[in-house]
């Protein structure tokens, strides 16, 4: 089986993070947007996505790590791909308490998270054969925008995960040197 195009898994992965039920309101979402970021400047990543949504989780593509075994002729190369889940809640108080621990206008980053985890445990394999998400670790952090006046600080939550992305075989033309 060749290796999960990157693409493919971020789309599957978009697809299922859109489908969360919201724990507490019925007949909406967790998020109200998931999109993808190309890179960990998370003050950037959040300026257009977040300023208008109060729950939002961003995409980053992380790396990939490969394992390589080789068995006679034939090399089996596996690859592990990592990514991170920035899970975002708007700060509307002033030190962001109810974005954090939820309130009655947030349901708060560290319930977002659980209930992240949670979810892609029991859906781990996003419908594509290879893939398994297992988290590896995850970190509250705030971004707050200091030159822009009046606009609150954005909780967060960044969840960390791997997952195996296939394996190809390689096969050298040319002996092996003795």
């Amino acid at each position: 089986m060749p290796y999960v195009e990157t693409n493919t898994l971020l789309a599957a992965l978009k697809t299922e993070l859109e489908s969360i039920p919201h724990p507490t309101i019925s007949g909406e979402r967790l998020f109200e947007r998931v999109d993808y970021h190309e890179n960990k400047k998370l003050r950037e990543a959040l300026t257009d996505l977040v300023i208008s949504k109060q729950r939002v989780c961003i995409i980053v593509p992380g790396g990939d790590s490969y394992s390589n075994e080789r068995q006679g002729r034939v090399i089996f190369s596996r690859r592990v791909s990592t990514l991170d889940l920035l899970i975002a809640d708007r700060a509307w108080t002033k030190g962001g308490h109810e974005a954090v621990f939820g309130g009655s206008k947030n349901l708060g980053v560290l319930k977002m998270k659980d209930v992240v985890v949670a979810h892609l445990a029991a859906h781990p394999q996003l419908g594509l054969a290879y893939v398994a998400l297992t988290p590896e670790e995850g970190n509250q952090i705030e971004i707050a925008d200091d030159q822009v006046k009046d606009v609150p600080g954005r909780e967060c939550y960044v969840v960390s995960y791997s997952t195996p992305t296939g394996e190809i075989e390689i096969s050298p033309t040319a002996a092996w040197p003795a």
